[in-house]
């Protein structure tokens, strides 16, 4: 027999995800009427409504214009309040961090950058990144906005249940306890992942899911991973450290990485590939890319080089996950233009027959996908779950 309180432990759990699936349709879709989310989510209208006045006085849904559906009564539309609160993405990465607001539907309201110079430490570049946030908060608070969490994206290992920068080979940080440090300091919520990870899910949240509902978000910088979405979710594998594709064995005699082994596909297609194989101390992307459209030879047996090396490491990813899209992102952005139809011809001849059959190689149109995502991590984790939110609102 099914006790009371395990009935009412079931009504909770369904109205979690009714009310997770409204507002994941709202985002979706744009604008719905009760009616359409009903029908849309196998809803009764009752429940459906019930839900939504819910959310409604919560202010995280708001009602729009009418909608005239044939002869009957017009229907209000609703749609995600975009005063609903208000997310802080963070990116933390070898030469810059990058701070955002958001509001409820994801629209960037805010932003600021500062700087990482080599000679700075650990603990300022930490300190910086805290008052950027700390900027980013009062601006919000500012514009009478409910804060709702913070979400960082960070280049290393990181162990995303317990918010812990494990390792950061670029940066050389280690054991990191960027949730733990921020919720204490600013008494938020604060949500913490790879920025190949977030940089996918930022991709992913705005894009049309229905052609992308496996991709490989690969951003190449110094480091390079693999920001993996199988089945529309983040895969983060057994520990928490999926994704780490630049340490794929790409050569047995290759160039030594900086996890200190030798071969790694990030020695033959990230920057510090390109400084070396072109003989470039300083690496300026810009620069680099107006050579390329001028077809300077070197720089383009260079970049011919090792769009062959990328293409390689995608062929084997595409075996081994049948992806329908490969997103190009990350520092070397600029020069990916260059790279894009020789990577291609290198999948169609490498990877096999069936699975390379749908897959989109294409680059990223923005700069902004990792921090991006990193806010979206906040409001991921409203969507999944906005019961205590909602209870706390209304």
């Amino acid at each position: 027999m099914q006790r009371v309180s395990d009935k009412k432990a079931d009504q909770v759990t369904v109205r979690r995800l009714n009310m997770s699936a409204i507002l994941k349709l709202l985002r979706e879709r744009g604008t719905l009427a009760r009616a359409d989310l009903a029908k849309e989510l196998g809803m009764t209208r009752n429940t459906a409504s019930n839900i939504v006045t819910d959310l409604l006085q919560a202010g995280l849904v708001v009602e729009t214009e009418f909608r005239r559906a044939g002869a009957g009564r017009p229907g209000l539309l609703l749609e995600l309040a975009p005063n609903g609160g208000f997310a802080v993405g963070v990116e933390i990465d070898i030469s810059r961090i990058i701070v955002i607001a958001t509001d409820f539907n994801g629209k960037i309201l805010w932003e600021q950058a500062a700087s990482i110079s080599r000679d700075q430490s650990q603990e300022e570049c930490i300190g910086n990144a805290e008052l950027l946030v700390d900027d980013a908060l009062k601006w919000g608070k500012g514009e009478g906005l409910k804060p709702l969490g913070i979400g960082l994206g960070l280049a290393g290992l990181v162990d995303s249940e317990n918010g812990v920068l494990t390792y950061a080979p670029t940066l050389k940080w280690a054991d990191v306890p960027f949730k733990k440090l921020w919720e204490t300091q600013f008494e938020i919520p604060v949500f913490v992942d790879n920025e190949a990870n977030t940089s996918a899910l930022g991709y992913h949240t705005y894009s049309d899911r229905s052609q992308a509902r496996n991709l490989a978000y690969l951003s190449i910088g110094v480091g390079m991973a693999a920001g993996l979405m199988l089945e529309e979710h983040l895969f983060h594998g057994s520990a928490g450290f999926a994704g780490q594709a630049g340490h794929m064995k790409i050569r047995t005699d290759g160039a030594t990485c900086s996890c200190g082994d030798h071969g790694c596909w990030v020695t033959e297609v990230g920057i510090n590939a390109l400084a070396r194989k072109a003989g470039l101390e300083n690496i300026d992307l810009s620069a680099i890319a107006k050579s390329l459209r001028s077809e300077d030879e070197k720089l383009t047996a260079v970049i011919h080089e090792m769009s062959e090396m990328l293409g390689l490491g995608i062929a084997n990813l595409v075996n081994l996950f049948n992806l329908d899209t490969i997103v190009l992102g990350g520092a070397i952005r600029p020069v990916l233009p260059f790279m894009l139809n020789k990577t291609r011809a290198v999948v169609d001849e490498r990877a096999l027959r069936h699975p390379r059959k749908n897959v989109r190689i294409k680059v990223s149109g923005r700069d902004n996908d990792s921090v991006f995502g990193a806010a979206c991590l906040v409001l991921d984790a409203i969507m999944n779950d906005p019961v205590p939110l909602v209870r706390a609102l209304i």
